[in-house]
């Protein structure tokens, strides 16, 4: 079955592969989106970090603003065997419903721009877990199982060249993670095409 499932999508293209830069290429990626209450939430942090520390950085739009949870790929243009790979492994997760609690916020370094994030452990190993089903299920289809040994939630708020230390937040930002998404950054276009959404379910 396998075997069929590899033939299929073809993930023995070279151009399947992922290349060793991210910048000006196309990204698809499973996510958690904040509910309107922890958006609004975000917005507030990334206003106050513009204010007070980063007058100069470039907020992330409060659309694009999500918890990335799986990495499928990213090149030049994303193959529809792997979208299509992608959309069966989201159907195929089984799982439950739970909260993040983000309350800190780091810088990550990066080649060029800096990404100031919000961070906490809050939920971390359900959502390692999830990360961790999808990689599964990704095998099974055929593809590379992007694994992350080191994974940390985190929401992108910022980028900027200059970095912030460690800030603790007075009040944890609480996310409902209900669902999740498939992501396509299509990087010439403004925002994210949602290609799939499914629910987790309520624990019983």
């Amino acid at each position: 079955m396998q075997e069929d499932l590899q033939a299929s999508f073809d993930f023995a293209s070279p151009k399947t592969r992922q290349q060793p830069s991210r910048f000006d290429r196309e990204s698809l990626f499973f996510a958690i989106l904040p509910d309107s209450r922890s958006l609004d939430e975000c917005v507030a942090i990334q206003q106050w970090l513009q204010q007070d520390y980063l007058p100069l950085a470039s907020p992330r739009p409060p659309a694009a603003i999500h918890v990335s949870l799986y990495c499928v790929g990213r090149s030049a243009r994303i193959p529809e065997a792997i979208i299509a790979a992608a959309r069966q492994a989201g159907t195929a997760i089984d799982a439950c419903q739970f909260e993040l609690a983000f309350d800190h916020v780091i810088t990550f370094l990066l080649p060029q721009d800096n990404a100031i994030v919000l961070a906490g452990n809050g939920g971390r190993e359900l959502l390692r877990q999830l990360h961790v089903q999808i990689a599964i299920e990704m095998h099974r289809l055929g593809a590379d199982a992007n694994l992350n040994p080191n994974f940390q939630p985190h929401a992108t708020l910022l980028y900027d060249k200059d970095v912030v230390p460690r800030i603790a937040l007075q009040k944890p930002i609480v996310m409902a993670a209900r669902e999740f998404v498939l992501l396509h950054n299509r990087r010439v276009e403004a925002g994210y095409e949602e290609l799939g959404r499914w629910p987790l379910h309520a624990r019983g």
